[in-house]
């Protein structure tokens, strides 16, 4: 077989197959944000991952159409915030269409500002400031990639995403941290 064909007997996956195999995949939530002048722009995001060690970099996947792509680009800054496990109401603000673009600062969203200036949620779990390395598009997404110029964390649970809701992390009683 030849890279990229596949036989003829294979079936043609569909959005919603994809979508339902898609949603098997548990990822944390973040909100991926920026400031441009005196705007603010900010909008749940799943699609994160750490890139490279060196140098230091994450990427993270937005819908190519999304204002937040068009401030990203101008102001070459953004923060990731990776939600604690109580931060669903964060999550729910700025997945709701008409609410991540605010001026000066969100109004029901606390953020404190990141070494790059780019708004950082607060009181989440970690949090990476980066300055744009990179845009690549990924078909109706773009996928962008940043430069890490600070990072943070704090102890905590993750608030994940599975299956179509929201779900918590719990340790069971008497489980062990690995180090390593």
């Amino acid at each position: 077989m030849v890279k990229g064909q596949w036989p003829a007997e294979r079936p043609v996956c569909g959005e919603e197959e994809f979508r339902a195999a898609a949603g098997k995949f548990a990822s944390g939530v973040t909100v991926v944000s920026t400031r441009n002048g005196a705007e603010v722009f900010g909008k749940t995001v799943s699609a994160f991952g750490s890139l490279s060690l060196d140098p230091l970099m994450v990427s993270v996947s937005i819908g190519r159409l999304s204002p937040l792509v068009t401030a990203i680009l101008a102001s070459e800054v953004f923060a990731v915030s990776v939600l604690n496990h109580d931060q669903q109401h964060v999550s729910r603000h700025f997945s709701t269409q008409g609410n991540g673009r605010a001026v000066g600062s969100f109004p029901t969203v606390a953020t404190e500002r990141g070494a790059t200036g780019a708004p950082v949620v607060a009181d989440c779990l970690s949090w990476f400031d980066c300055r744009l390395e990179n845009v690549v598009g990924g078909g109706d997404h773009a996928i962008v990639i940043g430069r890490v110029a600070a990072a943070g964390s704090r102890e905590g649970r993750p608030l994940l995403y599975f299956d179509g809701g929201y779900r918590e992390l719990r340790q069971p009683a008497g489980a062990v941290r690995a180090h390593g």
